[in-house]
């Protein structure tokens, strides 16, 4: 049945007032525009969506550069397979210390020194000590100029005269696992079956023992004192001996307690980087900052989680953690205080017992390959010293965190994308003739693939600023997210700094499909209908059922003036409405009144 008014709502018909009607979509403009940009990379990489001031996702290569106003490839990496070395695996732990000139590593039943501390140029250690067949380091130690080492619950602990290279026993009877060199004394962690949370200590005068609530699992120092974990927290141990007495003044202080041992991996390194302490507990890295707020006594996650820990240690300016991730590869990534950035990885042996090298051969970190039958490793220049001695790396790249331009709900028309390179001065060696290749791409799966969208190379140090920039299919790049790679290859001994990262967007808003009415309706006594009848209902009648609908916020239904050839009932809200009386008079006799509404579909 045709529709006998202009248009019928909340049951009742009206009639437009002519030139009145006008229908447009409700919401934003689909299609507006937008941009995004990344120019601070303070903060590290790990960041799978971007947030306030997340912007870098896992990228294998680059690190920090003009203290994180940029990104540049780093650290050196060069792999060594040494002819002296024993074999190295993820089950049996390298120890190291520096003393003197030279670093001292302590792998299986031998104790390894490094080429000195000044020297330019690597080469393979020199084994220094044999321990004996059956025998396993299980610390090294600093202890009144020699270097003390620990067997477990084998050998009494022995002292390595540096200059003679003879071996010497400490105290006869004293065994230790962990050591640590304090106070011009040695503590140690009692092997003895049965007395594993008790903890030694030299006074000069014989040894003194403390006893703490669980087995004894690492030790370092840490803010002048000596850090103690065990299966159920962590202590800490200051005072000094009194040799005439025989005794250690002083008495271990719970720092933490976590409850129990909940992986085997928990404790695997414990480390003071930057006033802090740092340790992987539960699956993830920890930090103690008692300033933090945190809800575990000062206890907090550091942003980074795994399945299994093969070790930490600081080593340049940075503490350095390997990890397997719970996608399972093996990763290496470094700490700098306020993020992570990552080293390197593979799904192929893992990079096990991080060792720092002080710069011995002009490297910062050793890592050993598990298991490795040539004994190979990786020595990483972390810190730059010279044109030679650099920290480039030879390729790397940095990868965006997931960008949704603030809506992750929203599908966007990416439309272009850029990189931008500056510095103030050249990054590298300025006489190099090494041609760096630059590679924009994109991605809107999450990283699963890659499209190239611009290359470009310089073989100019001096040319301090480079653009990189590329047009997209807007058709094609549409995602609610984009990642963007940049990526450096060929180099040698300089890199353009990475210190801007944009892309454009039209936003394609979902929500802006609904309707959107604005209109005027007659309202008075005996309305003319289309097919030419009469309303029935009187003008104040009309009148007050929009009014009403309005005020009561009501959803009512909506016949629109196609109806007839579009039979849609649609559903929609009066959100504005004014009443118009021409001739006052004649609106308290008949009821005459123009209506405007504005309707909102619901």
């Amino acid at each position: 049945m045709p529709q006998i008014g202009d248009i019928e709502l909340a049951g009742t018909s009206f009639m437009l007032a002519p030139g009145s009607y006008h229908r447009t979509s409700d919401g934003p403009p689909e299609g507006r525009n937008g941009r995004v940009e990344i120019n601070d990379f303070v903060g590290g990489q790990h960041r799978a969506l971007q947030m306030e001031r997340d912007t870098s996702w896992d990228s294998a290569g680059v690190g920090p550069a003009l203290f994180g106003q940029g990104v540049e490839p780093w650290p050196r990496l060069v792999v060594h397979t040494d002819a002296v070395i024993s074999p190295v695996s993820s089950a049996q732990r390298v120890h190291a210390i520096a003393i003197g000139d030279h670093v001292y590593l302590g792998i299986g039943r031998y104790v390894y020194r490094t080429v000195s501390i000044a020297a330019p140029a690597w080469a393979n250690v020199t084994q220094v000590a044999d321990l004996g067949a059956g025998r396993t380091i299980t610390g090294l130690a600093w202890y009144q100029g020699s270097l003390a080492i620990a067997t477990g619950n084998g050998l009494d602990i022995r002292l390595l005269d540096l200059t003679t290279l003879a071996i010497t026993t400490l105290l006869a009877g004293f065994k230790g696992n962990w050591i640590v060199g304090y106070a011009n004394r040695l503590i140690a962690s009692d092997p003895t079956p049965g007395n594993e949370s008790v903890l030694k200590m030299t006074t000069g005068g014989g040894l003194d023992t403390r006893e703490l609530d669980s087995p004894i699992t690492n030790m370092t120092l840490h803010g002048g004192k000596v850090a103690i974990a065990t299966r159920s927290g962590i202590w800490l141990l200051g005072g000094r001996s009194d040799p005439a007495a025989g005794k250690w003044l002083g008495e271990p202080e719970p720092l933490f307690s976590h409850g129990t041992q909940s992986n085997s991996s928990d404790y695997r390194f414990l480390a003071s980087f930057g006033g802090k302490l740092y340790t992987y507990l539960a699956g993830e890295v920890m930090e103690w900052n008692p300033n933090a707020g945190s809800t575990r006594q000062g206890w907090r996650s550091a942003g980074l989680e795994g399945r299994q820990c093969y070790g930490g240690t600081v080593a340049g300016n940075r503490l350095v953690v390997s990890i397997q991730s719970r996608s399972g590869s093996y990763e290496l990534w470094a700490w700098d205080g306020s993020g992570w950035w990552l080293m390197s990885t593979t799904t192929l042996a893992a990079r096990v017992w991080p060792a720092f090298l002080a710069g011995a051969g002009g490297y910062d970190l050793v890592a050993f390959w598990d298991g490795d039958a040539n004994v190979a490793y990786d020595l990483y220049g972390m810190v730059n010293r010279s044109a030679t001695l650099h920290s480039f790396a030879s390729s790397g790249f940095f990868v965006t965190s997931m960008l949704d331009a603030g809506d992750r709900t929203s599908d966007k028309a990416w439309r272009s994308i850029g990189a931008q390179f500056a510095a103030p001065f050249i990054q590298g060696n300025p006489a190099s003739s090494d041609q760096i290749g630059l590679t924009l791409a994109w991605s809107i799966d999450g990283g699963a693939t890659w499209t190239t969208a611009a290359t470009t190379s310089s073989s100019n140090p001096g040319q301090r600023v480079h653009t990189l920039s590329a047009e997209l299919d807007s058709d094609i790049v549409t995602s609610p997210f984009l990642q963007i790679r940049v990526g450096w290859t060929s180099i040698a001994d300089w890199a353009p700094v990475l210190t801007g990262v944009w892309a454009e967007y039209a936003m394609l808003d979902a929500a802006a499909r609904r309707r959107r009415w604005s209109l005027a309706v007659q309202v008075r006594d005996g309305v003319i209908c289309r097919d030419g009848s009469r309303e029935t209902q009187s003008g104040r009648q009309l009148s007050d059922t929009l009014w009403t609908a309005w005020e009561t916020k009501a959803t009512v239904d909506f016949r629109d003036v196609d109806y007839d050839v579009n039979t849609v009932e649609r559903r929609v809200r009066i959100i504005d409405i004014e009443e118009i009386v021409a001739k006052p008079a004649d609106a308290a006799r008949w009821g005459e009144s123009t209506v405007r509404l504005t309707l909102a579909e619901v």
